[in-house]
């Protein structure tokens, strides 16, 4: 797979629900205030600043978030006091929430196809217990997104009828809001990985993960938007549009793809760039 197609065209994001979009996800990500336990339950105590907001969608501000890519640790020190859910160091090595060990390389290793490999050059000494490459990192995230998928489904299912009003008006159409109460992300993931198993069986007599790379390569081709029939639906095909979108947002919203965008931190400059003109 070539640059070009390893750096897919803009993915069309899924909508989920997760702590970790509150951080990471821009403001692209919503929120659904007043759902902190089981559903229908009301949180024993409400935030003072939330207080006078009645239940509904908000976006994330991005007042913190700003500050937490700008600093130069690979974590923020969390404010007392912050509702914002900050990405926290672990105690130990990683492990999967919604997948196995060997299905979470396997997710790693598609996450890598996707990517590029080009990342590969990219150098850097983590802290201890932060995610080797941007390959770990967004595999983390999207074993994250699959591992909430069921908490997802069952909190958009439970919105009042005046909280689904709110949410299909904010979208603009119903559409999104069926999507969070049927989209079922832990199937989507344990479907494409045994057709791509299945598959790498059938054209190489192996497992995809011992499969050679450049068998891989083509097995992704396959599902990918580069296939020859574009038509074609199936696990592989779903599974690809799912890990495209995740593995797009996971990366542009990440430290490092943020370099990429070459987003400045919303800085304040003395004289506007650029500007010839004197006072």
């Amino acid at each position: 797979m070539d640059e070009a197609d390893s750096k897919f065209d803009q993915a069309k994001p899924r909508i989920t629900i997760s702590r970790r979009h509150w951080l990471l996800n821009l403001g692209s990500a919503v929120v659904l205030s007043g759902f902190r336990g089981a559903p229908g339950q009301r949180p024993k105590e409400s935030p003072p600043a939330a207080a006078s907001l009645p239940p509904g969608l908000y976006q994330a501000s991005l007042d913190d978030l700003t500050h937490a890519y700008a600093s130069g640790g690979p974590f923020f020190p969390i404010p007392p006091g912050c509702e914002t859910e900050y990405v926290r160091p672990r105690s130990g090595p990683f492990v999967p929430l919604a997948f196995s060990a060997e299905d979470f390389r396997f997710v790693r290793r598609l996450v890598e196809i996707i990517l590029g490999e080009d990342l590969k050059k990219i150098s850097e000494q983590p802290a201890l217990w932060v995610p080797a490459s941007i390959y770990d990192e967004v595999a983390e995230w999207i074993d994250l997104v699959v591992s909430e998928g069921l908490r997802t489904r069952t909190l958009a299912r439970n919105l009042s009828p005046e909280q689904r009003a709110l949410a299909v008006a904010y979208f603009g159409t119903e559409e999104p809001v069926r999507e969070l109460e049927r989209f079922e992300p832990e199937r989507v993931c344990q479907e494409g990985l045994a057709h791509l198993d299945e598959e790498s069986h059938r054209r190489f007599a192996k497992r995809f993960l011992d499969a050679e790379p450049a068998g891989q390569l083509e097995l992704v081709r396959s599902i990918s938007d580069a296939r020859p029939d574009t038509s074609v639906n199936h696990g592989g095909t779903r599974l690809f549009d799912f890990l495209k979108a995740e593995s797009a947002r996971g990366f542009y919203t990440s430290r490092l793809g943020m370099k990429e965008l070459d987003y400045t931190w919303n800085p304040f400059y003395e004289q506007s760039p650029g500007c010839t003109h004197t006072p």
